[in-house]
């Protein structure tokens, strides 16, 4: 087994560390910001989809997964 990170385990990780914060939500939309080394803005928006402006090339990215760990019923996938 290698020693990298999960996707999982890095979003358990950013929220455990208090990376993510959640600046609205109302309904089915929300914004989000994720803030370590550097600051990435994301969110869902129920007519776009889950989105995050990191430059991350894996589909969800570990700030989307935290997010939906704390937004959704069970982290559901991004889609």
């Amino acid at each position: 087994m290698s020693g990298r990170e999960t996707i999982e385990q890095k979003a358990a990780r950013y929220l455990a560390e208090g990376r993510l914060t959640v600046r609205t939500r109302s309904g089915q939309a929300v914004e989000a910001v994720c803030e370590g080394g550097e600051r990435y803005e994301l969110g869902h928006a129920p007519d776009g989809g889950w989105w995050c402006d990191c430059p991350a090339h894996a589909v969800p990215c570990a700030h989307l997964v935290a997010l939906q760990l704390v937004t959704t019923s069970r982290g559901a996938p991004c889609r």
